[in-house]
Parts: C-alpha cells; structure tokens; sequence
C-alpha cells in the first residue's frame, strides 16, 4: 500500500484481521512509531527479532524469517515520509502467504507480537481515537474545508471571496453593489455553510470542527442550521499566517478530547443499562456470550483492561475466560487446551460481526464490573445460562 490508510480501508482491513482462521503457522502484528523518523524503530524492531529468533523453533523461526524479510523490504520500498505509524501484518508459508501492510499519519505504539492470529487491538483504538471529521478553515476573504482522515487532512473545497465578488459585480450595477456591501459578506457566510453542509452529507461525517478568524468563525458558528450545529464538535482560532498542518494538529488533539468525552457518555450508558432494564452486560465471560449470540450493538472497553488469559480447544474450538488449569478440554476431553488471549479475542468476535468499539479512559465505573461489557441490541430477560464462561467458536 502505498498511500497512508483511510478510515473506510481501516474497517475493511479490521474485518480481513478479525476473521483470519488459525493455520500451522503464526501471525506476527508488527505496529512501528514512525514519529521521530523511519530509523526511530529500528532499536524495536532488532531487539523484538533477536527475542523471537531465541524462542522459536524450526517452521515457525523459517515463519518468522519470512515475516522479517518481507517487513524490511516493505519500510524500504512503500513507507511514505509522512507516515507517523505503520502497521504490517504477516504470517508465513507454512500457514498461507499473509501479508496487509498499512501506514498512517497518526501514531502507533512500538509493539510486535507472535500469535496464531492477527493482534488488532491497536487499530481498533487507532479507529476509535481518530476516526474522522471535518474542518471549515474560515477566513475573511476564503475558506477551505479538510476532511481529517485518520489523523491525515485532504481539502475538500476551497471558497475564495474574490470569486463571489467578481459573480454579484458582472450581475449588479456599481450602485446596487455599493448598497448591498453587507449582504455580499453574509452570503459569503453562507455559501461556506452550504458548501460545508453539502460535502458532510455526501460524506457520511458526523462530526466538524470550525477554525479560522474569530469574527469569521463567530458569524458562521450563529448562521449555522441546527443539524450542523448539532454536528460542531469546537471553535479554534487561527491566523491566516498560521500553517495548516499546526491547525490540523489543533483540531486533532480537541477531536480526540470530544471523543473521549463520548466514549465516558457510552461507558455511562453501559453501566444504567446494567442497573436497568437489561440493555447491557459487562465482565469477560458474559460480553462473550452476547458476542457469541451476536446480542451486541456496541462493545465497551476500558483501555486499562487487562484479563488473565482464557483458553481455547484446538479440537473442538471451544473457549474459557477463565485461566486453565490443565491441557484437558472440558468439553470434549482432548488434551487441547492452549492459553488464550481474551481481549483480543473480544475484539475478534466484534470484528467479524462489524460491530462498534468503544475504547475508554479513566473510567472508574467500567473497570468495577470487569473493564468490558457491551451495550445490547435487544432486552435480554433470561439469566446467564453459562456461568462459568465456556463456549464455543
């Protein structure tokens, strides 16, 4: 791939990682922050292959040679200067040829793992900080509008006042233009709101950030109609000597801000609907039987949550959250049983299914019932039939 990554690609990529099945061979899930420079990770990147390379044997050490190969080949090639994380997903030919590079111009962690299947927790917080909105740049005299993609910004429309001059002065006497002066300026205004509306709707946005000028901004924040409004996310000043990228930055950090403050609303939410009426459940094992019977609307994650491993039957596929005490499966008998990551299989299952993830900051409340539940799609009146956290996949 050699653009940075959209948000559209990012959720086809998400679903792809979340339904790759278990082969003979390992995935490796390599993220590099890429923020002060391409070299910037290659202490990571080392001093992770000279671990790997002691505790692996035979086809999976072959395996992972392969992986490292490619990922060296691909930063040499494809990395885009811009690009502040990246992303690459491999797994070698004793399992299938896999390989899903991706690179974006927000940051990723510095963090590589060997597992049977793809680790996708950091592209699902990566989606859920970032997303996407839109910013009206509002000037005296212009305006562009930039769809934030991701952390990457793409203008979208340019508005120039002169242009609008050049239109009413062919269309009107000097005497009339001199006269409606006034008016000129409030079209202006709103021909950036209908340019502004038109693309958000085309676009499927549902959030935008006003920047620029402060009497400009104030004059469009009052002239807006109330589905926009409804849609602003902040106001930023900015001066026309000010560089886009510094005012993308802005806008950036006061997005991720409202984001947080919407994934506090949702973990709200979550924790009244366990009080009430049955719209929600929370720890490991009952979030994966609401997974597991495709029950969930939303599932809400606290970002410090970190479960004991689980296991899971290579035989019969079946699953614990619980951490196992012995390679016996309970449900089939076979001595199949390997640890399990639960979280990223949570994250799995809601991949496969498309279903929203709500990642959260500091909440007291989510992290008293487990760290993890989910929002239901359905009242659920019947009790948890499955206690003790097994099922299966």
């Amino acid at each position: 791939m050699t653009h940075l990554t959209t948000l559209d690609e990012l959720n086809q990529h998400i679903t792809l990682l979340a339904s790759a099945e278990e082969s003979e061979a390992p995935f490796i899930s390599c993220y590099l922050n890429l923020e002060d420079g391409p070299d910037s990770c290659r202490e990571t990147l080392d001093s992770r292959a000279r671990v790997l390379r002691r505790i692996l044997k035979g086809d999976d050490l072959t395996d992972l040679e392969y992986a490292l190969d490619n990922i060296e080949t691909w930063l040499a090639t494809d990395l885009l200067p811009e690009a502040k994380g990246v992303a690459i997903f491999v797994r070698g030919n004793f399992g299938g040829a896999f390989m899903l590079p991706m690179q974006f111009a927000a940051p990723l962690p510095n963090w590589i793992a060997v597992y049977p299947t793809p680790n996708i927790y950091h592209l699902v917080e990566l989606k859920d900080n970032y997303h996407r909105y839109v910013v009206l740049l509002a000037m005296p005299d212009w305006a562009s509008i930039l769809e934030v993609n991701l952390g990457a910004a793409t203008t979208q429309a340019w508005i120039n006042r002169s242009e609008l001059r050049k239109r009413v002065g062919s269309e009107w006497t000097r005497s009339h233009y001199q006269i409606h002066q006034t008016h000129r300026g409030e079209q202006f205004i709103h021909e950036k709101i209908a340019v502004l509306e038109k693309l958000m709707g085309a676009g499927g946005h549902t959030h935008f950030i006003l920047a620029g000028d402060p009497e400009i901004t104030q004059q469009v924040h009052h002239a807006l109609p109330k589905a926009l409004a409804d849609s602003l996310v902040d106001v930023i000043p900015a001066a026309e000597r000010d560089r886009w990228a510094d005012v993308v930055m802005m806008t950036l950090s006061n997005f991720i801000e409202h984001e947080e403050q919407e994934s506090q609303t949702i973990a709200e939410q979550l924790i009244e609907g366990l009080r009430s009426q049955n719209l929600a459940v929370a720890d490991s094992a009952a979030t994966l039987d609401a997974l597991r019977w495709d029950e969930v609307d939303t599932l809400v994650m606290a970002s410090n949550y970190r479960p004991d491993p689980g296991w899971v039957c290579s035989s019969c596929r079946t699953i614990g959250t619980e951490t196992p005490e012995t390679p016996v499966c309970p449900q089939c008998g076979e001595s199949t049983v390997r640890p399990l990551d639960v979280r990223e299989a949570l994250l799995r299952l809601a991949g496969q299914l498309e279903r929203p993830v709500e990642m959260v900051e500091h909440s007291d409340g989510l992290m008293s019932v487990g760290g993890v539940g989910c929002l239901l799609r359905y009242r659920v009146d019947a009790p948890n039939e499955n206690p003790s956290g097994i099922d299966q996949i």
